[in-house]
């Protein structure tokens, strides 16, 4: 067609030139619900600097949110 190429998405590429769709790389995904020019992620980190308080009734966890994927 008359429209322009344009690079994929961040962590995902094509199979070949000139193709229409861009799929994700091993280990990165996208929602069935995104767009395709939407970038692919991938599943977080475990949590980092995970704080644990118990007491005689309750425990409270606490912890920093995970590493960008």
């Amino acid at each position: 067609g008359d429209e322009g190429c344009v690079h994929c998405p961040i962590n995902s590429r094509t199979t070949s030139e000139g193709a229409t769709n861009c799929v994700c790389r091993n280990g990165y995904y996208r929602a069935d619900a995104d767009p395709v020019d939407m970038p692919c992620t991938t599943i977080p980190s475990a949590p980092q600097a995970v704080i644990s308080s118990v007491n005689e009734t309750s425990l409270m966890l606490e912890w920093t949110p995970p590493r960008d994927s």
